[in-house]
């Protein structure tokens, strides 16, 4: 599932990961190949930091995000578990508990870690 970040993708990595967006400013590329994943593994310490900046997004960023998991654009099989499962039950919350089982299905289904 890698790909080349489009203008929304950065602009929902930028909210996730505002510290990112000063690197671009300041001519630094940003190669991630999806927003989840790194976010997930390179920016939170914890399940906690990672769920509090999730609830930051409005609900358009969420659904969006949610719509290329399921539509098979955004990986996250290298998520791990616990940031996987808080990422979908804010979905879940926010967005209905039929997304929410979607993006476990999809999630539990497969996709390799790697792109």
């Amino acid at each position: 599932m890698a790909r080349d970040l489009n203008e929304r993708d950065l602009q929902v990595l930028f909210k996730l990961v505002p510290e990112l967006e000063a690197l671009q400013k300041k001519g630094i590329d940003i190669e991630y190949m999806n927003i989840l994943p790194p976010v997930a593994n390179h920016h939170y310490r914890s399940v906690e930091e990672f769920e509090q900046r999730l609830k930051t997004l409005p609900d358009g960023d969420m659904r969006y995000l949610a719509d290329l998991v399921l539509e098979g654009i955004e990986g996250t099989g290298c998520l791990a578990p616990e940031f996987a499962e808080a990422f979908f039950v804010l979905a879940g919350k926010r967005l209905g508990e039929e997304v929410a089982d979607r993006l476990r299905e999809t999630y539990e289904e497969g996709g390799s870690c790697g792109g």
